[in-house]
């Protein structure tokens, strides 16, 4: 779930992608070995791909304009990925990869309701801390919807992953006697979802008028009034 700050103007994408370091000086050693260059050029031409994303939307967001703004050739991004598409996919798995690793770094060993609680203030946190990076994936995502199969593909994917895992600690809760037993995983599961996908979306549009924190309070009050535990 895969989560403020104000989204005036264009937001700083340098905190979407962590370029690697550069590589400790060796003696008669010091050039970058070839799959660091890759690793390198991918990071820089994501970066470009996800500020040019905000800037000007997909339809506009060319291959030869994502090479020019990471600084490389025009036709580095093409040879490269081969298609947008692909590398709009690939920005994709990037993101869900990103947004895993923090999700399990919030949640932790947490099962039940706590992993419930722990899982949205990890959106919220994400939301905080990676704005540019997810204004930039929820513009790519709901404009894929029309036009781009591959990204399409990967999000209703990743949609079915979010709504299992959050059925599971339900179930999981329901099954230790935490969740009062009468709650329907499924359906607790697909509102979850359908709250923090509509509540980022309501903040992109008009984040001035979005109250993050307290939408997102207010929901762990309810949830875990639905799940009949204290808070």
């Amino acid at each position: 779930m895969n989560a403020p700050s104000s989204m005036k103007g264009k937001a700083s994408l340098r905190e979407v992608t962590e370029i690697p370091a550069k590589v400790r000086a060796k003696p008669r050693a010091s050039r970058r070995t070839q799959a660091e260059r890759t690793a390198l050029s991918d990071a820089r031409m994501f970066d470009a791909a996800m500020q040019l994303i905000v800037e000007q939307g997909t339809h506009d967001t060319t291959l030869k304009a994502v090479g020019e703004r990471a600084g490389y050739s025009r036709g580095l991004a093409s040879s490269r990925f081969g298609s947008k598409d692909a590398l709009f996919g690939q920005l994709v798995l990037h993101f869900n990869t990103s947004w895993t690793q923090e999700l399990a770094n919030k949640v932790g060993t947490r099962g039940g309701a706590q992993a419930c609680l722990a899982a949205l203030r990890a959106v919220e946190g994400f939301l905080a801390s990676h704005s540019g990076y997810m204004q930039a994936m929820y513009i790519l995502w709901f404009e894929s919807i029309s036009s781009h199969n591959d990204v399409r593909d990967h999000l209703a994917a990743y949609h079915e992953i979010y709504r299992r895992d959050v059925a599971h600690w339900v179930e999981e809760g329901i099954a230790s006697g935490e969740i009062d037993a009468a709650v329907d995983a499924e359906c607790y599961a697909f509102g979850f979802c359908s709250f923090i996908f509509g509540t980022i979306y309501q903040w992109l549009v008009a984040s001035d008028s979005v109250d993050l924190p307290k939408q997102f309070e207010a929901y762990r009050r309810s949830t875990a009034k639905a799940f009949g535990i204290s808070y």
